[in-house]
């Protein structure tokens, strides 16, 4: 129950979060439009494309160490000096690429405009990495709550400066000034709550550790810090800043899925961890079928929903000039709820020291993705000799991006199955029948009636929600255990108890 209090909390904190964030990207489509959205997200991907150098794995192999019971001093000066080399190496880098493709190429990024965007967006990329160390450790040390309260805080003044921004039409790079202050909060508030934590000088044990655990999965986090922003990169090469903002806005919607596999990853990880330590390999499979059953309960008549109503939703909450981003809304839905899913079998193998198993297949997808976006993004990309290309654009990209997931799933649970002997469950099939029978329900509801009014959205959403949850009762796939669980992770007096001691014990 802890480790599922915990979870959720992130989860919670998260999806509040999102919302947010929600609302300010509303404020931000309608008044400044896709295009300034587009070069906002285009600059925002450019560097981050960037930001594999600064991470090869050893975040991963801090949460894992911690979690594991090494010297906390050690473990935190050890990833600290590793992470401050690499955000170096990660500058140099870009500098080196900056200047061959400005001087000596005599090139420019053509969907920026905006002068300076990209110095403000460097700056934020290099307190989120440093702020990572902080977060890493509060992971490590499954503390949840001194993860979520510094994101809340920092996550909301970001929106309110983004709102601010729309509406005084202060321009793209105010965008970036208020993620770098979002950022800069939560850094500040992270290392109030990390004032008392140890750091020591690093030593050669500490970090041959870390170099075990990291340098296995450093190729597969280089692919995934690269696939996280190339879809973008992509749309932007070949098509323009306006299409780049019609992806990332509804892009940002799947994030409300996407939450609950940053949840299940922070407190997860360092749990299937320990109990593989102590050889709890029973253990481990209950936490991590309970991880997939309860996560999919709750993201998969979301998901349904989206599809359904997709075109409402993006009507509603954004603007009538994102519909044509409607078919890519409903892909990029499925391919969170896929990730999601993906993410408990996934900390199964890495938890269980089987990091090189999730690396290989991560490699696998995100080359998979790659070739697939050459396909299906451009028209034709002449320097190859590629003509008469499917030129989907961001639909294009949102159907690697759901095709890559596909081969992690598969590929995720044929390896447990091999190594950890834990089979797929029927149980997770049987809410995807049901999901399906609720979406062509409402389907029907949705092409017989006129939607635009927010609280319209919700109740059919709700109402559709209700019979997901009717239908699984029905057949014994949602009991009152079920109910008892979610009642009792979710109870508010038992949450803020919690949140209250984690935040005050030092």
């Amino acid at each position: 129950m802890a480790t599922s209090r915990k979870i959720a909390l992130l989860f919670g904190v998260e999806n509040i979060n999102a919302i947010v964030g929600w609302v300010a990207l509303l404020f931000v489509a309608r008044h400044m439009g896709a295009s300034a959205l587009g070069e906002f997200s285009y600059a925002m991907s450019l560097i981050g494309g960037f930001t594999f150098l600064a991470f090869f794995g050893f975040r991963m192999a801090h949460v894992k160490r911690i979690s594991e019971g090494l010297d906390l001093g050690k473990c935190i000066g050890t990833f600290l000096s590793i992470r401050l080399f690499l955000i170096s190496l990660m500058l140099a880098v870009f500098a080196i690429f900056y200047w061959y493709w400005t001087d000596y190429l005599e090139k420019q990024f053509y969907d920026i405009n905006t002068p300076g965007l990209l110095f403000v967006v460097i700056i934020y990329y290099i307190v989120f990495l440093l702020t990572g160390v902080l977060t890493a450790t509060f992971s490590g040390l499954k503390q949840s709550a001194r993860v979520a309260m510094p994101r809340i805080l920092g996550t909301s003044m970001r929106s309110f400066l983004f709102i601010g921004t729309a509406v005084m039409g202060w321009g793209v790079i105010w965008l970036a000034v208020s993620e770098l202050v979002g950022i800069l909060i939560i850094g500040l508030i992270s290392l109030w709550y990390f004032r008392d934590y140890p750091i020591s000088k690093p030593d050669k044990p500490t970090f041959d550790s870390y170099k075990i655990y990291a340098f296995p999965v450093a190729a597969a986090s280089i692919f995934g810090i690269f696939k996280k922003y190339i879809d973008k990169i992509f749309i932007g090469v070949f098509w323009a800043a306006t299409d780049v903002g019609l992806y990332f806005a509804v892009q940002r919607i799947a994030l409300f899925i996407g939450t609950m596999a940053l949840a299940i990853e922070e407190m997860l990880l360092p749990s299937v961890s320990k109990l593989h330590s102590n050889k709890s390999k029973d253990e481990i499979k209950s936490l991590v079928y309970d991880a997939e059953k309860y996560v999919a309960m709750v993201c998969i008549p979301i998901v349904a929903m989206t599809v359904v109503w997709s075109n409402e939703i993006i009507f509603v909450f954004i603007s009538r000039e994102f519909l044509p981003a409607a078919r890519i809304l409903q892909i990029l839905v499925l391919a969170s709820l896929i990730r999601v899913v993906n993410r408990p079998w996934s900390v199964a193998l890495r938890g269980s020291d089987r990091p090189d198993l999730t690396s290989a297949i991560n490699i696998f997808s995100s080359i998979t993705s790659v070739i697939l976006m050459l396909i299906l993004v451009p028209k034709e990309i002449p320097h190859l000799g590629l003509e008469n290309l499917p030129g989907l654009g961001g639909e294009g990209a949102a159907i690697a991006v759901l095709i890559s997931e596909l081969i992690m799933a598969i590929s995720l649970r044929f390896l447990c199955y091999s190594y950890l002997e834990m089979r797929p469950q029927v149980n997770f099939f049987v809410q995807i029948f049901f999901a399906i029978i609720v979406g062509l329900i409402m389907w029907q509801i949705q092409i017989n009636l006129d939607i635009d009014r927010w609280y319209e959205l919700f109740f059919f959403s709700a109402m559709g929600g209700f019979l997901y949850v009717s239908f699984l009762a029905t057949v014994g796939a949602f009991t009152l255990n079920d109910f008892n669980f979610f009642w009792n992770t979710m109870n508010p007096k038992a949450m803020t108890s919690y949140v209250s001691e984690e935040l005050k014990r030092k």
